[in-house]
C-alpha cells in the first residue's frame, strides 16, 4: 500500500485583482482608503492541506495557503477563518476547487504578505466528529487550532481572525479561551444573546430563518453532490496520485450523499481506500439538527440534547473571557442585520477592556448585502474592495504592528442614512441625543404633544408578512441569506396594521440611536405577539421602513438587561442599557392578557440612524404576526395556519390617556450650531 502523505501541495498563481496599495506612495489611513503603509508584493501561493487532532482525538481539517514569489518566504502572520460552511469545495468529477481564492479576497490578502488558515469545524466538511452547534467544544477546538498555527514554521506568531455570522461568533468562541498567538479579532454581523437574537426574537420562533438554515446546513454537513451542492475537498490523498476529487465516495444511487449506499464505498478508479473521508463524513450523521432542537427551546434557562444551557452557546458566554484576553476587537454590524443591537451591546461591554471599533453600513447581513447602497447612491462594485481595505488596515496594525492610526481614530464609523454618508463619533449612545416623544394620539397620529385621551382597536392579520422584493427577503431572512433585493416598502403592508403617522415635518431630523416604543394594550384573547415598524413616509405618501422590534407579550416584564450574560452571573456590566425582558421561564407571564388586563409593553427597535426629511412623517405600524417568516402564535394559531377556521383572532386595544402615555422616544440628533 502506498504512504498516505499528510498534505497536499498546490501552486497556482495569483492575479491582483482588486485596488491595492503601492510601496513609495505617501501615506493615508482612514476608513477604506489606505495607502503607502503596505504593498502588495507576493505574486502567487502554495496551498496545503491538513488535519490537527484536537486533545479529545478529533481531526480538523485545515486549508493552509502561504504567500509566494515575494520579498521572502515567512514566517508570516496568519488570518485564520474558522468555519461551519465548508472550508472549501471540489467538483468530484472535474476536481475543479471552489475556495477563498476564488474570489478577491484570498487574492488580496496573500499579496499582503498574510498566510491564511481555513478550518472545518467539528461535525463540518472533511472534519472528523459530530456537531451540536455552537457547543463549547469548538471553542475549545478554536484555540488548539491557533495554538498549532503558532507553532508553524511559517507562522510569526501572530494570528488574526475574520468572517461573519457564523465565523463571527467562531472568533468571539476562539477569544475567550485566550490563546497567546491570538492578536486580534474581527467579527461581523453577531448578536451578544444568540438564543433571542436568531431564534427567538422578542421570544417569538423565527421559523424562516432556521428552515432556511437546516435547509443549506443538512446537505453541506453530509457532503451531497445534487442540486446545486458540491462536497468538501478532502485532506488526504489517500491513493497518492496527487489528486484530492478523487477521494470523495461514488454516489452509486443518485441520490447526492454516498452515505446511503452500501460499504464498503466505491471510488471512480476503481481502488480501496482506508475510506478517511467517507469515515469523517458519516461521522456527521450524529450531528444535531439546529432547527429541531432550538426549535423546542422557549426560554433562555433550557437546555440543549447535550445538557448545555442557552446561555453556554451564544456570544454572551464568551464575553467574560474575552475581556481577560484585552484582545483587540472590530466590530462590524449593518443597520438592517438582524444583530444590530448586538453589535453595539458588543462594543459597549467590551471598550472598556479591550480596544474596540464599531463600522455601521447600510446594509443586511453582510457588509455588501441589500438594496441600501444603491438607494443611497453608493457604488456597489467597490463594496468588496473597500471592506477588504478596511481589514487591511486593522490586521497591519494589530499583526504586523504598523502604526497606521486605525487605533487613533474615534472608534466608531456610522453610515448617516438619507443624511451626510459615512461619519465618525466618540461614544454610543451620541451624548448628545435628544429623546424625544412621539404620542399615540386620536385620528391614527402621533405628536410630540398628548392632543386627546382614548383608545384605538385593531383586529390581528394572521397574514402579515413583512418579506420584500422579487425573493421575499426581510432583515430575519437574511441571517440565512435571504436579504431583500427591493427596498422595504411598506405602503401596502400598513392596511393590515395599526398605524399612527405624525404631521409633516417643518425640518429635517436625524434619529441616531435606539429608539424605544411604550404602549399599553388589552386584547379580547388571552395571548399576543406584537411586531412594530418605525417607518418614514414621503410625500407621495410610500412608506419604508426605518426599523424594527417585536414582542410576545407574556414577556412584558422588564429586568436588568446584565443578565443577558449568564443570568448575570459574572457581574458584568451590559451596556448600553437597554430593554431587557429575561425569556427565561420565570419572567413569562402566563394568558397576559386574562381578565381584560392592560399591559404595557417596552419594545426596543434594531439600532438606526436615519434622516426623516423635511416633508416626511413618521409613522409607526403595528401588526400581531409576521408570518412565514416567524410562528404564529401557537396557542391562537395551533395549526400555525393564518387562515384556519380554529384560530382565535384577537381585537386589540391599544389605550393613550394619562394613565396609559403610549409614545415612542427618538434618540434626535440636533443640528450642529
Amino acid at each position: 500500500m502506498k504512504r498516505l502523505p499528510i498534505t497536499a501541495t498546490i501552486t497556482v498563481l495569483l492575479i491582483a485583482t482588486l485596488p491595492s496599495t503601492v510601496a513609495g506612495e505617501s501615506k493615508v489611513s482612514r476608513p477604506f482608503e489606505y495607502a503607502g503603509y503596505t504593498a502588495p508584493e507576493y505574486g502567487s501561493y502554495d496551498v496545503q492541506t491538513a488535519y490537527v487532532a484536537t486533545a479529545d482525538g478529533t481531526r480538523i481539517a485545515l486549508d493552509i495557503y502561504l504567500p509566494k514569489d515575494g520579498p521572502g518566504t515567512g514566517p508570516f502572520p496568519v488570518i485564520f477563518f474558522y468555519t461551519p460552511y465548508q472550508r472549501s469545495k471540489i467538483n468530484p468529477e472535474t476536481g475543479e476547487v471552489r475556495d477563498f481564492t476564488s474570489s478577491g479576497m484570498g487574492m488580496f490578502f496573500l499579496s499582503h504578505g498574510y498566510a491564511v488558515v481555513w478550518a472545518d469545524m467539528r461535525g463540518t466538511g472533511a472534519s472528523t466528529g459530530w456537531l451540536l452547534d455552537f457547543m463549547p467544544e469548538i471553542w475549545r477546538d478554536g484555540k488548539e487550532v491557533v495554538d498549532w498555527i503558532a507553532a508553524q514554521p511559517w507562522c510569526d506568531g501572530n494570528v488574526g481572525m475574520g468572517g461573519g455570522s457564523y465565523l463571527g461568533w467562531s472568533q468571539t468562541a476562539t477569544a475567550s479561551q485566550k490563546p497567546k498567538a491570538l492578536k486580534c479579532i474581527m467579527p461581523s454581523v453577531i448578536p451578544l444573546e444568540g438564543s433571542t437574537g436568531e431564534v427567538y426574537p422578542g421570544g417569538i420562533y423565527l421559523q424562516g430563518f432556521l428552515k432556511l438554515w437546516s435547509g443549506f446546513m443538512f446537505p453541506a454537513q453530509r457532503n451531497y453532490c445534487k442540486d446545486g451542492c458540491l462536497p468538501t475537498k478532502p485532506v488526504i490523498d489517500e491513493d497518492g496520485d496527487g489528486e484530492l476529487h478523487d477521494e470523495v465516495p461514488l454516489d452509486v444511487d443518485g441520490s447526492g450523499t454516498f452515505l446511503d449506499d452500501p460499504y464498503p464505498p466505491k471510488y471512480r478508479d476503481g481502488q480501496e481506500r482506508l475510506h478517511i473521508y467517507y469515515d469523517a463524513t458519516k461521522e456527521h450523521e450524529k450531528n444535531y439538527d439546529y432547527a429541531s432542537w432550538a426549535s423546542e427551546l422557549f426560554f433562555l434557562d433550557a437546555k440543549t440534547p447535550t445538557g448545555h444551557t442557552v446561555y453556554e452557546l451564544g456570544p454572551n458566554a464568551h464575553v467574560p473571557g474575552i475581556m481577560e484576553s484585552g484582545i483587540p476587537i472590530y466590530n462590524v454590524g449593518g443597520w438592517f442585520d438582524g444583530f444590530a443591537r448586538g453589535t453595539f451591546e458588543l462594543y459597549c461591554t467590551l471598550k472598556g477592556t479591550n480596544p474596540s471599533k464599531v463600522l455601521m453600513p447600510p446594509s443586511y447581513h453582510g457588509f455588501t448585502s441589500g438594496p441600501f447602497w444603491k438607494h443611497f447612491g453608493e457604488d456597489q462594485r467597490q463594496l468588496g474592495a473597500i471592506s477588504l481595505t478596511e481589514h487591511l488596515r486593522f490586521y497591519d496594525r494589530y499583526l504586523k504592528g504598523i502604526e497606521n492610526g486605525i487605533d487613533k481614530e474615534p472608534p466608531i464609523y456610522i453610515y448617516v442614512m438619507n443624511g451626510e454618508g459615512w461619519r465618525f463619533e466618540n461614544e454610543w449612545p451620541l451624548e448628545r441625543q435628544v429623546i424625544t416623544a412621539f404620542y399615540f394620539d386620536g385620528n391614527n397620529g402621533l405628536s410630540q404633544t398628548r392632543e386627546s385621551d382614548g383608545s384605538d382597536t385593531y383586529q390581528a392579520d394572521f397574514t402579515h408578512n413583512s418579506s420584500y422584493g422579487k425573493n421575499n427577503g426581510n432583515r430575519w431572512l437574511s441571517i440565512g441569506g435571504q436579504a431583500p433585493s427591493q427596498l422595504p416598502i411598506r405602503t401596502e403592508k400598513d392596511k393590515q396594521c395599526l398605524v399612527y403617522t405624525s404631521e409633516e415635518l417643518d425640518e429635517d431630523m436625524e434619529v441616531t440611536g435606539h429608539p424605544i416604543v411604550h404602549f399599553w394594550a388589552s386584547s379580547t384573547a388571552d395571548y399576543g405577539d406584537f411586531f412594530i415598524y418605525l417607518e418614514d413616509v414621503d410625500e407621495s405618501g410610500e412608506a419604508i421602513m426605518v426599523t424594527e422590534g417585536q414582542l410576545r407579550a407574556g414577556f412584558a416584564g422588564l429586568v436588568d438587561n446584565d443578565l443577558e450574560i449568564a443570568s448575570g452571573k459574572h457581574n458584568i456590566d451590559v451596556l448600553p442599557e437597554l430593554p431587557w425582558h429575561g425569556y427565561e421561564t420565570k419572567h413569562y407571564t402566563d394568558k397576559i392578557f386574562a381578565d381584560g388586563n392592560v399591559v404595557k409593553l417596552t419594545i426596543d427597535f434594531h439600532p438606526t440612524s436615519w434622516v426623516f426629511r423635511k416633508g416626511h412623517q413618521i409613522r409607526l405600524a403595528i401588526a400581531c404576526a409576521d408570518r412565514p417568516t416567524f410562528r404564529l402564535h401557537p396557542k391562537l394559531c395551533p395549526n400555525n395556519t393564518p387562515d384556519d377556521p380554529d384560530n382565535i383572532v384577537p381585537t386589540i386595544t391599544l389605550h393613550r390617556d394619562t394613565a396609559h402615555p403610549s409614545h415612542i422616544k427618538l434618540p434626535v440628533i440636533p443640528k450642529p450650531s
